[in-house]
């Protein structure tokens, strides 16, 4: 993310709120080239994000939480970035989309088409039970992992051919203030950490 600083990342908020649709509990993203290397992203609702901009070594060049209040834009200016290819990844609680940027003879261009979708894991804790529900349209291997707070394994798992994957995992006799519950599927991993009291 210093790195990604140092080199002069501009980015200006814009918001809009006309000719907006979306679905519920999913959000839409609008990324379309502008002159030169600007890329606009946008949101169609109000939503919680976290917008990461990775390169090709996978290093994290810049990383932004963004609260949109309504629908909104921002634009960023990408001129101090070399030529090469990079991925844009907006996260929300629960869906991932990435976006291949191309920066090629002073343009920014950016392949909508190779949106991946991927869906995030959902927590809920009630009583002593905590649940993992995830949406796998795919049927791909889902591995699940469970850490104490130690970094000790006390739960790992591989689950195969499963398009909707509920886990119930009851911690009324564990000792471990915290537990740490790391998802692996469609190449991404997906941390969270839960408190048992």
């Amino acid at each position: 993310m210093k790195k990604f600083l140092k080199i002069g990342l501009i980015a200006a908020l814009i918001f809009t709120a006309t000719g907006v649709h979306a679905n519920d509990g999913d959000f839409t993203l609008k990324i379309k080239g502008e002159k030169e290397k600007f890329i606009r992203f946008s949101v169609d609702k109000a939503e919680n994000i976290n917008l990461s901009l990775i390169d090709a070594y996978d290093e994290v060049l810049f990383e932004e939480s963004i609260h949109a209040p309504a629908a909104s834009s921002k634009i960023y200016d990408l001129n101090e970035l070399p030529d090469g290819k990079y991925t844009l990844k907006a996260e929300s609680d629960v869906k991932v989309a990435k976006y291949n940027i191309v920066i090629k003879n002073g343009e920014a261009i950016v392949s909508e088409p190779k949106i991946s979708n991927v869906f995030k894991p959902v927590y809920t804790k009630k009583d002593q039970v905590i649940t993992l529900n995830l949406e796998n349209l795919e049927n791909n291997p889902v591995e699940v992992s469970v850490y104490n707070e130690y970094n000790d394994v006390v739960y790992n798992e591989v689950f195969k051919d499963k398009s909707q994957l509920v886990k119930k995992f009851n911690i009324s006799k564990t000792d471990s203030k915290e537990l740490t519950f790391v998802v692996k599927y469609n190449d991404d991993s997906f941390v969270k950490t839960i408190e048992t009291y």
